[in-house]
């Protein structure tokens, strides 16, 4: 079997069918759609059923509620393709989308990635691709660069649908959904990915529409940002440190978690507030012959409590660096945007 598809569900009975008729509809039939049920309380249950029972390729899985990431893993437990991708219970797929990204599923590749289309009920499209920087690059340049963009943060490469991931790699090194995490859990995912594969690819046509409504995840924020956060900067540390890789990383950590804060209060923010970030930014053994000497010098700050004292310089320059790589972003997208 080429591919694994799984579906989370929970109370998703308006969409379902939808959903499931683009599936089924795909012009590469090879594949199995394994629908996991997270204790909704509407129809949802009753819909998948009647479903598989109409095509053999779908099974349904039913579990209390536990969030998606915990029906996400079950899924894979139960997972039995070459592949495994995953569809939100409420998107779309183009009928050719498993073709478009089994064209780059090639053997030396462990992940692929591919544009998708945001559309609301009012009929508005907005197609998006990643930051495609790291298509440049090959081997461990090209893992590195996509890390770095995973940990910074890239609506693309961050979300768990819209990819191909070997499933060989995702059972050997065990790599499974963070139940603990409710934001970022897929960025986290995705990553790990990255790190413990040979390769990702790219492949610039849409192969996933994702529906934008009132009730979508991504639109539901409570709390500050830093606080909404730091479950996923935890984890980011963790999983950094067990793969021996927070010195090479370590800018790209601090950054991530330093905009926490700024996005809760600007620039003073992160002075008033970089005690709540220290504990997270702070090691005591870092391998500094291997981090690179800017990345050593911003660690020396913030052991010694001087790193917010010296933020006010920082930022101009992370901003100017940012705006180049954005207006970069901008030059190629437009070029490489998916028709």
């Amino acid at each position: 079997m080429k591919i694994s598809v799984i579906i989370p569900c929970y109370n998703s009975a308006k969409y379902l069918e939808a959903c499931m008729d683009s599936v089924l509809k795909q012009t590469m039939p090879d594949f199995e759609a394994i629908l996991v049920d997270d204790g909704s309380a509407d129809d949802t249950l009753v819909i998948a059923s009647r479903i598989a029972a109409c095509d053999t390729r779908v099974q349904v899985l039913h579990q209390e509620n536990a969030g998606v990431s915990a029906a996400r893993n079950l899924g894979l437990d139960r997972a039995r393709g070459e592949w495994v991708t995953f569809v939100d219970s409420d998107d779309l797929l183009p009928p050719d989308a498993f073709s478009v990204m089994l064209s780059a599923a090639k053997a030396d590749v462990d992940m692929v990635v591919c544009a998708h289309r945001t559309f609301t009920e009012d009929g508005k499209t907005e197609t998006v691709i990643p930051e495609t920087r790291w298509m440049d690059f090959e081997g461990e340049k090209k893992r590195r660069a996509v890390a770095l963009r995973l940990i910074e943060g890239d609506s693309v490469l961050n979300i768990m649908c819209n990819k191909l991931h070997r499933r060989e790699l995702l059972e050997r090194q065990h790599i499974r959904l963070n139940q603990g995490v409710r934001i970022a859990e897929d960025a986290l995912f995705n990553l790990e990915a990255a790190l413990l594969g040979r390769g990702v690819a790219y492949v610039g046509r849409v192969a996933y529409l994702y529906r934008m409504h009132a009730a979508s995840a991504m639109h539901v924020q409570r709390g500050s940002e830093f606080d909404r956060h730091l479950p996923w900067m935890k984890a980011l540390r963790a999983l950094l440190c067990r793969l021996g890789k927070m010195e090479e990383f370590y800018g790209a950590y601090l950054d991530s978690v330093v905009l926490r804060l700024y996005k809760d209060g600007g620039v003073f923010g992160v002075v008033r507030s970089f005690s709540k970030a220290r504990p997270l930014v702070q090691f005591d053994d870092l391998n500094a012959l291997v981090m690179k000497r800017s990345d050593r010098f911003r660690h020396w700050l913030v052991c010694r409590g001087l790193y917010p004292l010296f933020y006010p310089q920082i930022y101009p320059m992370q901003v100017l660096r940012r705006k180049l790589s954005a207006a970069a972003f901008l030059l190629r997208a437009k070029k490489e945007m998916p028709e």
